[in-house]
Formats: C-alpha cells, sequence, structure tokens
C-alpha cells in the first residue's frame, strides 16, 4: 500500500473526537446556550460559593454538561413527580433528578448525611435534620428547587470529595475536573479507583428517552473542555 493512503485509512479509522472536533463544535447551539445560562448566573451563583470557599470555576465545569441537557418542560414534570411522590414515599418512590443542577434526592441526601458526620458542618454552621418524613423531605425538597441551595450542595460535594479522597484535594486543573465530574455524575461515594476507570466512559447523553440513534459522550470530557475554553 502507498504510505500516503495507509495515512488516509489510518485517519479514517480514527474517531473524529480525536481529530480535534470540540464539544463545542459538536454540540453548536446546545453549546452556546448551556454557556450563556452559565454566564447570566455567574455573579449569582460566584458569590455562594466563596461563601463556602470553593472554586467557583470548577463548580461551574462539573454541572456544565447538566446546562447542555436541562430542559424546563421535563424538569417541570419531574418537579411535580417529587411533590406528589418524594414527599409522601421518599426517594423509593421518586428519584428524579431536578432543577439546574440535575440533582437527584438520594444525591442530596447522600450530601447532607455525610455533611452532619463531617467536622466543616461546624466551621460554616450549617446543619440539617436528617429524619426521614414527610416535613423534612418537604423542606428538602423545596431546597432543591432553589438556585442558591442548589450551589450549596454543590459546594459541599467538593468539599466533602476532598475530604473523603486526599489524593483528589490535591490535584489541580484538568484532572481534578475530570474525577469531580465523574463522581458527580456517576457516584458520590465511589472510590478513587472507581472514577479513575470510569472517567473517559461515554454514558451521558441529551435525550430525553434515549433510542437506537441517541449519540453518548464523556461527561467529564464535557467538564474539562468547558473548563479549558469557556471558562
Amino acid at each position: 500500500m502507498h504510505p500516503r493512503t495507509l495515512i488516509t485509512t489510518i485517519l479514517l479509522a480514527i474517531p473524529i473526537g480525536l481529530l480535534g472536533q470540540t464539544y463545542a463544535g459538536k454540540l453548536g447551539s446546545d453549546w452556546s446556550r448551556a454557556s450563556e445560562r452559565v454566564e447570566e448566573r455567574r455573579d449569582g451563583w460566584g458569590e455562594v460559593f466563596r461563601s463556602l470557599d470553593v472554586d467557583a470555576t470548577e463548580c461551574e465545569a462539573i454541572i456544565f454538561p447538566e446546562q447542555l441537557r436541562f430542559s424546563r418542560l421535563q424538569d417541570g414534570m419531574e418537579q411535580a413527580a417529587l411533590q406528589g411522590l418524594y414527599v409522601t414515599g421518599g426517594k423509593g418512590r421518586a428519584n428524579f433528578s431536578i432543577g439546574l443542577f440535575q440533582m437527584k434526592p438520594s444525591f442530596v441526601e447522600q450530601v447532607e448525611a455525610a455533611w452532619m458526620k463531617s467536622s466543616l458542618r461546624h466551621e460554616y454552621r450549617l446543619y440539617f435534620d436528617l429524619k426521614d418524613h414527610r416535613e423534612q423531605r418537604r423542606r428538602r425538597l423545596e431546597r432543591m428547587q432553589d438556585e442558591q441551595w442548589q450551589c450549596v450542595y454543590l459546594a459541599l460535594f467538593v468539599k466533602l470529595m476532598d475530604e473523603r479522597l486526599p489524593e483528589l484535594a490535591v490535584m489541580e486543573g484538568e484532572e481534578r475536573i475530570r474525577l469531580l465530574a465523574t463522581a458527580y455524575n456517576m457516584s458520590f461515594t465511589a472510590p478513587l479507583e472507581e472514577l479513575q476507570a470510569a472517567k473517559h466512559r461515554q454514558t451521558f447523553h441529551l435525550d430525553l428517552f434515549p433510542s437506537k440513534s441517541t449519540e453518548y459522550y464523556e461527561y467529564a470530557g464535557i467538564a474539562v473542555e468547558w473548563y479549558r475554553n469557556g471558562k
């Protein structure tokens, strides 16, 4: 085979993402709308993040993929379902993602429980009632529907991840973003080795209901690209 033909064959076999196509380029208007949404809210979010001593740019990167998928119609339906099912029966009856940050009740419950075991709760004088009854679930859902409280939960997630994984706490830059984003998307309690193994998995999609034509992306890869180019 002629060398030039061989090179062409090799290039055709390489996934498009490795040839320089960015998520921003691939997702086009979705990426632009998500970026605008973050920029519009940056000042307000930043106040909350700074009050809890976390890096605002890191936090924005972690939840940027959720901005791509956010749908007001879908979110409204899921919030209504949580009102009727989560409040009355807990996360076993309803565990939908809601809000701009697409947080599930199970995630928020994990964060609250971990926070109440951490000495950080005294440093920041922030406390949660962990009793599992209707009134507390109603209050939790109200917090989840509030944008500032979503920022609080995200900040607590970052601080608790650093406390739980000392190796992560000393990391900087894109690798740290990749692991935090993977944990946010996959598991708040996963060990570092599991996060490392999952950080390049293409399991994230933007469809309301996935089908055979659904495209899947790296959640952490999107977060890193936004951190690198969108800040």
